[in-house]
């Protein structure tokens, strides 16, 4: 398979495609600036729609939820985003109930976050989902990370 150049300069080689991808517990969808054009990408939409109605849990990070609101798993949802990507949500997403005041939603099946710091919030939290409480404090205290108690605010309520 070919190499696949991401942002920065970073060279990932993956051991898979999305033909022969098997059955997954947990699809995370993440962000960055090739959502803007993935949007329209039908084969990868479809794809992600098929896989998720097999998995466990979905999640996002960033704008990661707007090809998860293109593929229609957001219809009646709430979802987030990064704060300067509410707009492109709300394009992909049109059905969805946007959260601008919280890092991450927890509404199963269906998990979404903000930036990049409410990745990994949302990461402990699937941990936590998957493994428990005592699991994901660990895993917290290992990464010297705070364990998201609850879904912080993004604004004060």
């Amino acid at each position: 398979m070919d190499q696949v150049l991401a942002y920065g300069g970073l060279r990932l080689t993956p051991d898979m495609t999305i033909d022969n991808c098997p059955d997954l517990d947990l699809l995370i969808v993440p962000g960055g600036w090739g959502t803007r054009t993935e949007v329209r990408n039908k084969n990868l939409l479809n794809w992600i729609a098929v896989r998720a109605a097999k998995t466990r849990l979905t999640a996002s990070v960033c704008t990661g939820s707007s090809l998860l609101g293109k593929a229609g798993l957001l219809d009646g949802h709430e979802a987030t985003t990064h704060w300067r990507a509410f707009d492109f949500l709300r394009e992909s997403a049109p059905r969805a109930q946007i959260r601008e005041d919280v890092r991450f939603t927890l509404v199963e099946p269906i998990f979404t976050s903000a930036g990049v710091s409410a990745g990994i919030d949302l990461a402990l939290r699937i941990v936590n989902h998957f493994f428990g409480i005592e699991i994901a404090k660990v895993t917290a205290r290992q990464m010297e990370y705070p364990y998201p108690e609850r879904d912080l605010r993004m604004k004060d309520s």
